[in-house]
């Protein structure tokens, strides 16, 4: 569609029908400084938020086995958990889209002239639609509550075996999940998360060292992160009895 259907801090998203099925298109219109973006580095965010999904869903897989080896139960779907695909495509800037982005910068026409790069078109992130589904934020960028019921106890044991897996390098933060898109499916979709690793550069929203240090500072661990033999990030607390009942978070 030509009019964006909703606006977050840095992204536009459109509704997208590709072969037949519904998506949402994402492209960044800002980061942080409310200035216009360029093409290109509208396309570099786009692929590293692409490659943070990839990342992601490979931490993911790996933590899905780790529970399944130990016995440890996640939840009451072993599929309960799966972060969107996302794919980086591009199309013609249109008159309607272009004046959000700023003329090409010399270095950049350059980039187009050496053949080093393909920047004549706007790089969109591709999404399947979850249509109007519930929604759920388990941590923020520099916030990560611990959980009491099953699904957020499960997010939070997640993020500490993500941080253990990556040899202490990095932090999953930003965590949002939704109801699956698939009507068949009562799976949970994780979404718009985001990296803290150790050397930055991931993306917008990325903190460093600063990110995994809060992170390091806040995680409290729930049952499951003990039923894992995952090492403690600090002295160990106590643990809430009524850990895998339903509830919210308990902060």
């Amino acid at each position: 569609e030509d009019s964006s259907f909703n606006k977050g801090r840095s992204k536009l998203a459109f509704k997208t029908i590709v072969n037949g099925e519904n998506y949402v298109s994402k492209r960044c219109y800002t980061i942080g400084d409310n200035l216009p973006m360029s093409i290109l580095a509208n396309r570099d965010q786009l692929v590293k938020e692409a490659i943070t999904l990839g990342g992601a869903e490979f931490f993911l897989d790996s933590f899905n086995k780790e529970c399944e080896n130990d016995g440890v139960e996640i939840s009451e779907l072993p599929t309960l958990f799966s972060p969107e695909r996302a794919l980086p495509a591009s199309t013609t800037a249109s008159n309607l889209l272009q004046p959000h982005y700023l003329t090409l910068s010399d270095a950049e026409k350059d980039e187009i002239t050496s053949g080093t790069a393909v920047i004549s078109s706007i790089t969109w992130l591709l999404e399947r639609e979850r249509g109007d589904v519930e929604l759920r934020k388990y941590s923020g960028t520099l916030d990560h509550p611990r959980y009491s019921d099953k699904q957020g106890a499960t997010i939070n044991a997640f993020q500490h075996f993500t941080y253990l897996y990556s040899n202490e390098t990095l932090v999953l933060a930003d965590i949002q999940a939704s109801e699956s898109h698939d009507p068949k499916s009562q799976a949970a979709i994780l979404f718009d998360l985001m990296y803290h690793p150790a050397t930055g550069g991931s993306g917008a929203g990325d903190q460093g060292e600063k990110g995994i240090q809060t992170f390091l500072d806040q995680h409290e661990c729930v049952q499951k992160c003990a039923l894992l033999s995952l090492k403690p990030l600090r002295e160990p607390e106590a643990l809430d009895a009524d850990e895998e009942d339903n509830g919210s978070n308990s902060e």
